[in-house]
């Protein structure tokens, strides 16, 4: 039974207080689903075009708004050069543009810093784990190349969880790109490695616990990551799964990201399960 009939059911009174009473309930059951919608129905309700929206980053992660943004100490990403060095690196939030054509989206671009006015319609704020979902659901519908675009936006959503989706991401060889699963498997190997070192669903933690005695078994890590054919996996997994340093183990897990190995998969997901 839905509101409306129930409601027309246990009315009293006159007819012209039963049809108030409708009136009333009608108008609420309007007003309700606009509250109710999720992301992904309001874009699709727009139709094919240019959409914006943002959400709550990751603390410590920054932007120009434009042309680049960081996470971490290093890790810079878009174009990033000497000119822009002195552009301030401004915290969130995370601006996305996503465009729609057939009604799939065939274009996801990704924007960190003081909020710009951009060709589409503006959504304005949504909840960083809304957002997350919604763009992880693009990657994982791997219909173009904006599934890899996605991804990375998920990942800056401020608290989410999107590790069980980058996982499902990764496993999936039979509908999503090489290079679909190849990003899902890098941010796997961030997250396990952020486990490792007390930081759980932290992709971006730095580890401060640097050595001279650390950079040089990094290096050597590295070597074993430039083995052809894949030789060095059995090795690096060793590293990553027992060696005392967690600077060490974390450099290891972030070369098994880039192997594409099933072995590293499955280190990954035993970390992050446990």
């Amino acid at each position: 039974m839905t509101l409306r009939e129930a409601v027309i059911r246990r009315a009293s009174g006159s007819p012209l207080q039963r049809m108030l009473i409708l009136m009333l309930v009608m108008m609420v059951v309007a007003v309700l689903p606009a509250h109710a919608q999720t992301l992904a129905s309001r874009v699709a309700r727009l139709g094919d075009g240019a959409v914006t929206f943002h959400f709550a980053s990751r603390p410590g992660v920054c932007g120009d708004g434009e042309h680049f943004f960081r996470t971490g100490r290093h890790s810079y990403y878009g174009t990033f050069s000497e000119e822009y060095r002195e552009r301030a690196c401004v915290e969130g939030p995370v601006q996305v543009r996503i465009t729609t054509r057939d009604a799939e989206v065939t274009r996801v671009q990704t924007y960190v810093g003081a909020l710009r006015s951009r060709d589409g319609t503006d959504l304005g704020v949504v909840s960083a784990a809304e957002a997350a979902s919604y763009l992880l659901g693009i990657a994982q519908r791997g219909r173009s190349n904006a599934s890899e675009k996605a991804i990375l936006g998920a990942v800056l959503a401020d608290s989410a969880t999107v590790w069980p989706g980058l996982l499902a991401i990764a496993k999936d060889d039979e509908n999503l790109t090489k290079g679909t699963r190849q990003d899902a498997m890098f941010w796997l190997s961030r997250y396990a490695s952020a486990a490792i070192a007390g930081h759980p669903n932290d992709p971006f933690s730095d580890d401060e616990s640097d050595s001279p005695d650390d950079d040089l078994k990094r290096h050597a890590v590295f070597v074993l990551s430039q083995l052809p054919h894949g030789d060095g996996v059995s090795e690096l997994l060793k590293v990553a799964r027992s060696n005392v340093s967690t600077s060490v183990r974390s450099q290891a897990f972030f070369w098994l990201g880039q192997s594409g190995d099933p072995r590293a998969l499955a280190l990954f997901e035993s970390v992050l399960k446990s």
